[in-house]
């Protein structure tokens, strides 16, 4: 079982980005989805192309106060 989002209390899966670091997914794959996962690392959905992977959206991208649990100081691309 997952864990939950201890903002929204919502489900959440965890993987790991290309830099190693830990990132929160919502649990269910979707066509509107930001990344895919690639022998279990987060990826941009461009650096899967070509193989049919399931999209996963970030659920920074889905929780109503993840302003809240983003690092201070990281400059957003």
């Amino acid at each position: 079982m997952g864990d939950r989002c201890r903002s929204c209390d919502a489900p959440i899966e965890w993987a790991i980005t290309t830099k190693g670091q830990r990132i929160p997914l919502d649990p269910e794959p979707g066509p509107g989805g930001n990344l895919v996962l690639v022998d279990g690392v987060a990826r941009h959905p461009t650096l899967g192309e070509g193989v049919p992977y399931l999209q996963y959206t970030s659920h920074f991208a889905t929780c109503p106060d993840a302003e809240r649990f983003r690092r201070k100081g990281k400059v957003r691309r």
